[in-house]
């Protein structure tokens, strides 16, 4: 009866101590939580969109400073007086420096384009001009002569003498560069707040958060209401020192908005935007409440399952505290002293379950030391890392401190390009928690790299939970290595050493998907009276020729980014990449000739003069199909061989004109 006693005044002291104060405690919590909740949200996003509008009113001043600084440039003034091209690439390199800008334009006073960042546009007519009402910044208009044809431009008149000769114009896409970037994202806990432009027609930009431009009959009623209240002070320009002074709050529909001026533009507004109130609702205080109760509930509960569970609980931690780790799993073992108790049971089942483990270890073990594969595991709850003894002899690997992809892994064994893809592959895999397999190139104990091949797994509990990544590595070096040479055999010309037709036309067409705004040369050479050559000296010198020629375009594309190859008989093909090899390619083209033409002495002793004919082409300037490029050229190169041969000749368009040639050498 004493012991109840003391039961029950334990419960009343925890009711008394513990349930009664934590009920007026998350009372008075949940009314602080409602009224601190609302001024830290509110704080929050008045604050983040002061700092997100303040980076937008940088970047139009930064425009329109673009602008003032191009309208001062002797090249533009000159440009636009005096026509002429010489501002072309000011405006090209200033347009390539930011991904938002679509394109810079040069206007006359007229509002003809005299220079334009894009090819097609120059000596058209700019399609917004408005004689001496060009505004300092647009809104957002419709451009037909760009595929992103939602944007605005920022103007600045270009003067000479006092006298306005024209304009220049910055044609900006609000989605994409440095607005894109300063709009994106969201600032207020839970990401309900995000940062919109609207110009004065109602256009936005990044109203619905995820960067595109609406026109004002997408816009939603509720807001659209307001337009006239966000553009009542469009004759005050806002530094940031008083943006806070001029500002409009409000809600409408279920947003709850705040509105300011961009710096300096007068028809252009920022709105801080977030779904909802800025205070808690109903449903926040409905659950302060509820996990208040909860709490208490659960305290209640506790006082009756504690007593019946704790004198067991104590009798198991004293036995599982007997057990010594570091012996191993044959040591970890319970004492069962009564196998007919519910402890004992439990005890005597765990200990089962034990000497499943260390079978089942064991398997593993020698599995791994009896297979050619290297097998890992990562634990992710115990974050430990598994490597078998056969791939630590291999490979300069460790254990401790590893994890799958820090560096520690195979990962630091890799180039920092092979590294990042495996990283990749790693991250791809967790995230859709499936197996992969890969192949990586990887620097063994010895110093010399090799091929594995690499397959993991993810193994997860029932409810999803990843629970580790098991995973074995191959060495597989010698196929390889055996795939690779094979590969390379065949792309090569096995006499020349220069790539075949089928991968000279690949690599090339993987040249013209990539070249962005460069330029590509193509040169097809061709030997003159090659058959004079093998009829005269015998096919073993003809093939001396050809490996002496070979050699000789070589010296002109090894190291320089570019590529030769070998379409059959004497005929050769040039890829060049390099701008400066482009710039002096007739020069190139004519040092190539003259060297050939100076003679390969033949390994009999015999001098011969190799005369060759080069047609040579542009991308894209003549075309930017791979098959057009190398039949322009080659019919550039059977001009030269009709005219005297020895030669070189850069394709026209005449030259596709004339009737077919033939071959004046008759073969």
């Amino acid at each position: 009866m004493k012991k109840n006693t003391m039961k029950y005044s334990l419960i009343i002291a925890l009711i008394v101590f513990a349930i009664v104060p934590a009920i007026i405690i998350g009372a008075v919590g949940a009314v602080s939580a409602i009224g601190f909740n609302s001024s830290v949200r509110e704080s929050e996003f008045q604050n983040g969109s002061y700092a997100k509008a303040s980076s937008l009113g940088t970047l139009f001043s930064k425009y329109s400073s673009d602008a003032a600084a191009l309208a001062k440039l002797n090249v533009v003034v000159d440009a636009v007086m005096n026509g002429g091209t010489g501002a072309d690439n000011t405006v090209k390199n200033f347009a390539e420096s930011d991904a938002g800008v679509i394109d810079v334009l040069l206007l006359d006073e007229s509002g003809n384009v005299v220079s334009s960042a894009v090819s097609g546009i120059s000596g058209s007519t700019f399609e917004h001009f408005k004689a001496n009402d060009m505004p300092a910044v647009s809104t957002l208009l419709h451009f037909d002569k760009y595929e992103s044809s939602d944007a605005f431009f920022v103007s600045h008149k270009i003067v000479s003498d006092e006298q306005t000769e024209g304009y220049v114009c910055i044609v900006i896409s609000p989605s994409t560069g440095l607005i894109a970037t300063a709009l994106a994202g969201t600032y207020t806990d839970g990401g309900a707040a995000h940062l919109v432009l609207i110009d004065s027609e109602g256009n936005t930009v990044n109203y619905n958060g995820n960067g595109a431009v609406m026109t004002s009959a997408q816009l939603d009623k509720a807001l659209s209401n307001e337009l006239t209240t966000f553009f009542n002070a469009s004759d005050v320009n806002l530094t940031s020192s008083d943006i806070t002074e001029n500002i409009h709050k409000g809600t409408a529909g279920s947003y709850t908005y705040i509105c300011g001026i961009v710096p300096n533009v007068t028809n252009w507004r920022w709105i801080g935007l977030m779904n909802g109130s800025v205070g808690m609702s109903m449903s926040s205080v409905i659950s302060i409440i509820v996990l208040v109760v909860l709490v208490v509930a659960l305290c209640l509960l506790g006082v009756f399952l504690i007593e019946k569970v704790v004198n067991s609980m104590n009798e198991m931690i004293k036995t599982m505290n007997s057990i010594d780790p570091e012996d191993g799993l044959t040591a970890m073992r319970f004492d069962v002293k009564n196998s007919k108790s519910e402890l004992g049971s439990i005890q005597s089942s765990f200990n089962e379950f034990l000497d499943e483990v260390e079978i089942n270890s064991d398997r593993y073990k020698t599995i791994s030391k009896l297979s050619d594969n290297m097998l890992f595991e990562w634990d992710f709850r115990k974050e430990r890392m598994y490597i078998s003894d056969n791939a630590l002899a291999k490979f300069d690997l460790k254990t401790e401190g590893a994890t799958l992809s820090n560096g520690r892994f195979i990962d630091g064994l890799m180039s920092p390009e092979d590294a990042d893809k495996y990283k990749r592959d790693i991250s791809a895999m967790l995230k859709g928690q499936k197996g992969y397999s890969a192949q990586y190139y990887i620097k063994s104990k010895s110093g010399d790299k090799v091929w594995v091949s690499f397959r993991a797994n993810c193994v997860t509990d029932r409810t999803g939970e990843l629970l580790r990544v098991i995973g074995v590595m191959t060495d597989i070096n010698n196929e390889k290595k055996l795939e690779l040479q094979l590969s390379e055999r065949a792309s090569f010309d096995f006499l020349s050493q220069l790539y075949n037709r089928s991968t000279f036309t690949t690599m090339l067409n993987t040249e013209l998907d990539r070249r962005g705004p460069k330029k590509i040369a193509v040169l097809f050479l061709d030997v003159d009276d090659f058959k004079f050559i093998n009829d005269r000296y015998g096919h073993s010198i003809g093939d001396e020729v050809i490996k002496f020629v070979a050699d000789t375009i070589k010296k002109r594309v090894d190291g320089r980014g570019g590529f030769a190859g070998r379409f059959g008989g004497d005929e050769f093909v040039i890829c060049m990449t390099n701008q400066d090899d482009i710039a002096n390619v007739e020069q190139i083209a004519m040092d190539v000739i003259d060297e050939l033409y100076m003679g390969y002495t033949s390994t009999n002793d015999i001098l011969i003069n190799i005369k060759v004919s080069i047609g040579i082409t542009y991308c894209p300037d003549h075309s930017t199909d791979v098959n057009e490029l190398i039949s322009f050229s080659d019919t550039a190169m059977y001009f030269v061989k009709k005219n005297g041969k020895n030669n070189y000749h850069v394709y026209v368009p005449e030259d596709s004109e004339n009737d077919e040639y033939k071959d004046p050498e008759g073969y």
